[in-house]
């Protein structure tokens, strides 16, 4: 972690920014007075600070429909459009690339393919230049961005951006973060792709009001994010939350896992794990299509398939239950592809949670995400967006602070637009 700040008055500016940013962000829209009692900041401050958001357009004013009698009091709320962000979530082959606003909501897609295995300086070109593009059919100028987050699976050292080993690109230690920064001229981090996830249920999505909670998603893989008090445990090297590679199965004809292990949870509830399972053999490579099959087929009545996708959901219980036990969090989300396989998968597992949760009451609230390709860019993307909601309390190698920039971009492109309209 990065040293802690030594006081001083940008210090309390940045610190006094972020404290008012927040509020508008948690609350939606806020008076002037309702700031000053909620930060507890001077009045004089939140009026220098709400004069800075407004010049720069990072806030817009509103009249407010109620009145307790005179002037109706003027609320603030942020502009979403003051600035992009842009997500990328990277496969094996392929990425999808977002486009948010400020909210996290999205303005525009692409997807990308490129040759498995090929080279990490291909990858980041094509995904160089797919950023570009998207930006470019999403109406924004590459100026416009803040900044670029990417997720992928493996272990990740999000504090320098690199990619310390994936198992589904063949990558180790290869430095994604600096080479896309260099390309791009922007800041980039790069995180797990699970990570990202949690960020974003954190901030706009289901977390939002469970300070401590774990994200479990399912698909090609089988993942963990682990939030407490509000931020996420990455670990001693980044690789906590590697759920998927917990052991489940220690019998001598335990299924072999992609990571050359036998028995971990991954190879037996993952779609890779569920075909295996099925004697679908996917030498030729992955094929969704196949699973799909699988479940239709579960869902008409087929017995030997019904048995896989309860096997699944019972091995998928017990280690559920297993990290409720460690963590003991308000909530459990569940999230991925692997969803899709709904009933067959959830209702063994949700009849095995209580056997195996340790004490009366603990289970946390379940939370069933949608199944959405592109909320996993949107959570790559919003790895920028919670650098400008943390509290500047650390020295980041002199770097300019993400709402810093925002304010002087956004400044920037609000006397642009003066300009042109005199």
């Amino acid at each position: 972690m990065a040293p802690t700040r030594t006081g001083s008055k940008r210090l309390l500016r940045d610190l006094n920014q972020n404290i008012v940013f927040n509020l508008l962000v948690e609350h939606g829209t806020l008076s002037r007075t309702e700031l000053a009692r909620r930060s507890r900041l001077p009045a004089a401050t939140i009026t220098r600070i709400c004069g800075e958001f407004l010049t720069a357009g990072l806030v817009t004013e509103i009249a407010s429909e109620e009145s307790s009698g005179g002037r109706r009091p003027i609320l603030l709320s942020i502009n979403p459009e003051a600035g992009y962000v842009i997500g990328v979530k990277l496969r094996q082959e392929s990425a999808t690339i977002a486009l948010c606003d400020l909210s996290c909501a999205l303005k525009h897609t692409c997807e990308i393919q490129f040759s498995a295995g090929a080279a990490p300086h291909h990858v980041v070109d094509v995904i160089t230049g797919a950023i570009k593009r998207c930006a470019s059919e999403g109406g924004i100028a590459l100026n416009q961005v803040i900044g670029v987050g990417v997720g992928l699976s493996g272990l990740i050292d999000s504090q320098y951006g690199l990619c310390r080993y994936s198992a589904i690109l063949g990558w180790q230690d290869v430095e994604l973060g600096p080479a896309l920064e260099f390309k791009l001229h922007l800041p980039v981090r790069v995180d797990n792709d699970v990570n990202t996830l949690a960020v974003a249920e954190r901030y706009f999505g289901a977390g939002r009001d469970a300070a401590n909670f774990l994200l479990i998603t399912i698909g090609r893989g089988v993942g963990l994010g682990i939030v407490i008090r509000g931020e996420i445990y990455r670990g001693g090297r980044g690789g906590a939350g590697e759920f998927g590679h917990t052991t489940a199965d220690t019998s001598p004809g335990a299924p072999l896992c992609e990571c050359g292990k036998r028995g971990c949870l991954e190879a037996l509830v993952s779609d890779i794990g569920l075909l295996q399972a099925a004697e679908i053999h996917i030498q030729d490579g992955y094929d969704e299509t196949r699973l799909m099959g699988l479940i239709q087929q579960a869902r008409a009545g087929d017995k030997k398939l019904q048995a896989v996708f309860n096997r699944a959901g019972n091995a998928l219980g017990i280690a559920v239950a297993n990290m409720v036990n460690i963590f003991d969090p308000d909530r459990v989300i569940l999230n991925g592809e692997g969803l899709r396989a709904g009933e067959l998968l959830l209702k063994p597992m949700y009849a095995t949670l209580p056997a195996h949760i340790f004490g009366p009451a603990r289970q946390p609230d379940f939370v069933v995400g949608s199944i959405d390709e592109t909320i996993w860019a949107r959570g790559a993307a919003s790895l920028i967006l919670h650098e400008m909601f943390q509290a500047p309390i650390y020295e980041e190698d002199e770097e300019t602070l993400a709402i810093d920039h925002l304010l002087t971009q956004a400044t920037r492109a609000s006397h642009r637009k003066k300009r042109k309209e005199g």
